[in-house]
């Protein structure tokens, strides 16, 4: 077979998998199916409104980036299978090399990128005397061509690319130049490096294991990250327009992150129950075990600190760690009690909260 058939065969197979997505999505009613015809032009204006809003650094430009750039990474992922051809994969290696066969999965990316190829005629209308300012929206279209490369050639890292983009986002006050360029370095890592080995670099650390299982578990502290983002977003909405409520938003808020981090170690007990044997077999089981609370702590961490830089409550910040700890220690010695004490943990901090303010 000539690489040029190959190339049509490959195009063919896309478009046959695509049509198979489709004709799912018709099975789900006519009145969506009418209502996506006709929202695709809208769409489309919106997105290009949206570029606008990037290239001239519009105050929502950064959230609309972000949106963007995990739509994007959402679609190319659900492209994936499609794009490389993984049911036919074997057999393409009968056809023509190695080298071919790649060039074709970056044929496909790119056709299946279509926010890419969108922002290309706004990209290519901005001349070069102007590249200067306009360097943020380039590093923005690479971010969207390199996303979509990573969903479709390594579908299972895109998640940890999205979790990074938003805690990066959300944690730091960059520029947009500046934002792009960190999400340009974690494409890079997420593509070349060997994620799972990166915690196997010291044997003393016994992280392996608990990377592992979140890897293969990754559904379960997605969608805490989610609700984290959406309580967080949440907060900082309503202290923009009301910031005499901060240490009320404070107490409401932050009981929900303890509930939605300590959740996490009830996960951990499963595991740990599932694997006792193995990992009283390992050397070093007490190190082990004391992974398991890593997660959960993070989780903590990750969602009463941005609470604080909106809130500015330190005494509270304080109190509500001690009480995520406290709670997470409760779900790991009795998790049949663990509502309840949530509970009780929650009164008492926000009434010694209330007390110290």
């Amino acid at each position: 077979m000539t690489n040029l058939a190959f190339f049509d065969y490959r195009v063919n197979a896309f478009k046959c998998y695509v049509s198979e997505q489709l004709s799912q999505v018709k099975q789900l009613g006519t009145i969506l199916v009418l209502f996506m015809y006709t929202a695709v032009p809208g769409l489309i204006l919106l997105i290009f409104l949206a570029f606008g809003k990037i290239l001239v650094e519009d105050p929502l430009a950064e959230l609309l980036a972000i949106a963007l750039i995990i739509a994007q990474s959402e679609l190319s992922a659900a492209l994936s299978q499609g794009a490389r051809d993984i049911k036919h994969r074997h057999f393409q290696r009968t056809l023509v090399s190695s080298t071919i066969r790649k060039l074709a999965d970056c044929s496909m990316a790119l056709m299946g990128n279509l926010l890419f190829l969108l922002s290309l005629p706004l990209l290519l209308s901005i001349e070069l005397a102007q590249w200067q300012h306009a360097l943020h929206f380039i590093l923005f279209c690479l971010c969207l061509l390199s996303a979509g490369l990573l969903a479709t050639a390594k579908p299972d890292r895109i998640k940890v690319y999205i979790i990074a983009v938003l805690l990066l986002s959300f944690l730091f006050d960059w520029t947009l130049l500046t934002l792009f360029s960190v999400n340009l370095v974690c494409l890079f890592v997420l593509f070349f490096c060997p994620i799972q080995g990166l915690f196997n670099l010291s044997p003393k650390l016994t992280l392996g294991f608990w990377f592992n299982y979140h890897w293969h578990h990754l559904a379960e502290v997605w969608w805490r990250l989610l609700l984290l983002f959406g309580l967080l977003a949440s907060a900082g909405v309503v202290y923009s327009e009301r910031p005499d409520l901060s240490f009320f938003i404070h107490c409401f808020i932050s009981p929900f992150v303890v509930y939605i981090a300590s959740s996490q170690q009830l996960n951990q007990n499963e595991c740990v129950t599932q694997h006792v044997h193995y990992i009283n077999s390992m050397g070093a089981p007490k190190r082990l075990l004391i992974g398991q609370f890593l997660a959960p702590s993070s989780l903590l961490l990750i969602g009463l600190l941005p609470l604080q830089s909106i809130t500015l409550e330190l005494p509270s910040l304080l109190i509500f760690t001690v009480s995520g700890i406290l709670a997470i220690l409760f779900a790991k010695r009795k998790p049949t009690h663990y509502a309840l004490v949530w509970f009780v943990i929650s009164g008492i901090t926000i009434t010694l909260s209330y007390w110290l303010h």
